[in-house]
């Protein structure tokens, strides 16, 4: 009898012993999982200026590092040189990034400017192939406008169509038609963004005039007024995007003076930003966030306090331990005391 007495203490005690380092196990596991929810995940969707191209080190120079790196975010970039807003909203409707979209906190979208562009070379192209009687493609007419050292004829003579007043007519009416078709899916992204992860932030750039410093050129002059012209529709339509959800906002980098900061050299037309103006765009991003997150964050407060007085004037103060919020450390708590009565039986058996 004594020894199965010996037995049944000690079954009881490792039992307590057991509890409580499960108990701690829980601990250690829930301020794991709570550490790594504390981390911002942040992914980055859109064209070439997602992508950093141009750039010498995209990996630390482009917006998408810089506003990673300000925010503390665990930074996730599939940018796409050349992307449209018809082929991310039809890449996104895949569900191809759902399991991303559902687990992240923010998102940066830079989209449509290939769109007016692409509109921009195919009317130039139109131009040129009617007058010239040649079959030249769109791919030929952005070489001349990325390279243009080395094609200053055919640069001037396209120019000289679309300063025409017939030319700077069309070429604004297939911009501005190209814009409202991008419109269209860039709102089809931000929904399906929306349904996914309806708590998002989402931050939109807005399109900046990649030509703004060529106002002062005179052979050049009426490129730039003919973009400002349509990225400033353009932008003015994106109102409506802004409008579709408190997190959801379009981050001015027209204003933020973008257009100074792009890679044109002499006569060279590449409309991308150089890493001065990756860091405009990522100090325009990271206000709008710390704008739209400080919002969230002071209603969250204030809606806290409210909820934490009906709770004081509904119910009677009760004394808890912190352990107690979490379902399994209470189930291993309520083992102790089942445990110590064990032992107790035991011990008295025993006498």
């Amino acid at each position: 009898m004594k020894k199965m007495t010996r037995r049944i203490l000690s079954v009881a005690m490792a039992m307590v012993l057991a509890v409580c380092m499960l108990t701690n196990v829980v601990f250690a596991d829930a301020n794991m999982l709570i550490a790594s929810l504390n981390s911002t995940t942040y992914l980055a969707l859109g064209d070439s200026i997602t992508a950093g191209y141009g750039l010498s080190d995209p990996d630390t120079e482009s917006f998408v590092a810089l506003f990673g790196d300000e925010i503390g975010a665990t930074t996730l970039n599939y940018g796409v040189s050349g992307l449209t807003a018809a082929t991310l909203a039809e890449t996104l409707a895949t569900g191809e990034y759902d399991t991303y979209l559902s687990m992240v906190d923010v998102v940066t979208i830079t989209i449509g400017g290939n769109d007016l562009m692409q509109a921009f070379y195919t009317y130039l192209l139109s131009l040129y192939n009617a007058a010239y009687g040649t079959e030249l493609t769109v791919t030929d007419v952005q070489t001349w406008f990325t390279d243009g050292t080395s094609y200053q004829t055919e640069i001037a003579t396209v120019l000289a169509l679309l300063t025409t007043d017939e030319g700077i007519a069309g070429a604004t009416t297939a911009v501005s038609t190209s814009a409202t078709t991008a419109l269209a899916n860039i709102q089809s992204i931000i929904t399906k963004i929306l349904t996914v992860n309806p708590d998002a932030v989402i931050l939109l750039a807005n399109q900046y005039n990649p030509y703004a410093s060529l106002a002062t050129l005179e052979n050049y002059a009426a490129i730039s007024t003919l973009f400002d012209t349509a990225v400033t529709a353009f932008n003015a339509l994106l109102t409506q995007v802004d409008a579709m959800a408190d997190n959801v906002i379009v981050v001015d980098v027209y204003s933020a003076g973008v257009a100074t900061n792009v890679n044109i050299l002499t006569m060279n037309f590449d409309f991308h930003p150089n890493a001065t103006g990756h860091e405009t765009i990522a100090a325009a991003m990271l206000a709008a966030y710390e704008g739209v997150t400080a919002s969230t964050e002071a209603d969250a407060s204030s809606e806290t306090e409210t909820e934490a007085d009906t709770a004081v004037a509904e119910t009677e103060p009760e004394t808890t331990t912190e352990s107690s919020a979490n379902p399994t450390t209470g189930i291993a708590l309520s083992l102790i005391p089942m445990a110590i009565a064990v032992a107790g039986v035991a011990l008295s058996k025993r006498k």
